[in-house]
């Protein structure tokens, strides 16, 4: 603890700042699904996403070239969907 006084606060007065935030198209569509998902506005996420602290993704999900295709991380037999009664009584 030291002995020092807490440093003093601006006073809120102060000049203001006024921000206009526009999204469009595949980011408008992305915030907005997300504002559904976590019960935010979409105008908030959109100030959230100005300031950086909402990541937008570049492509649609699945659509990413450096994600391999979904079979090609499957292991298990090709089958499996026919026949899965048999397997899980194995």
């Amino acid at each position: 603890m030291s002995d020092q006084p807490p440093p003093e606060l601006p006073p809120e007065d102060g000049p203001s700042i006024t921000v206009h935030v526009t999204a469009t198209g595949a980011t408008a569509d992305y915030l907005r699904q997300l504002a559904a998902v976590t019960g935010q506005s979409p105008q908030a996420l959109a100030i959230q996403w100005a300031a950086g602290q909402v990541l937008v993704p570049e492509t649609a999900f699945g659509d990413d070239p450096a994600v391999p295709d979904w079979p090609a991380l499957f292991e298990g037999p090709p089958d499996l969907s026919e026949h899965a009664h048999a397997y899980l009584r194995r």
